[in-house]
């Protein structure tokens, strides 16, 4: 067999398994529920749930504090207060995250 026939039937075949894994799970999005969003709370590195009441731990930035979210797969990730304040708590949304922090939150796939 001709080695650049191996080659291509080599590259196909990894085009094939990345394209069934990205249709699985396109970059990486999960879908979750949004179950509490976290506020600022005084400037202090701490938040405040908006129905709980609970407080917090994040991130200070030149801003202020950070804002987080808590979601159905028991994730509480750190968001740009400004960038996500139109999602409401209960809506279904895909995100994406990199440790404790969210790349993305979109409401369709």
């Amino acid at each position: 067999m001709n080695p650049k026939a191996i080659i291509l039937v080599f590259l196909v075949g990894v085009f094939v398994t990345l394209t069934i894994f990205t249709s699985i799970n396109p970059r990486g999005l999960e879908k979750v529920v949004i179950e509490e969003k976290y506020y600022p709370h005084f400037g202090d590195g701490k938040a405040i749930g908006f129905e709980t009441e609970k407080v917090i731990s994040v991130s200070q930035t030149e801003e202020g504090s950070n804002c987080a979210m808590n979601f159905s797969n028991g994730e509480t990730l750190e968001i740009d207060c400004d960038r996500y304040i139109n999602y409401k708590i209960g809506e279904t949304v895909y995100i994406t995250y990199d440790k404790k922090e969210v790349i993305e939150i979109r409401r369709k796939r």
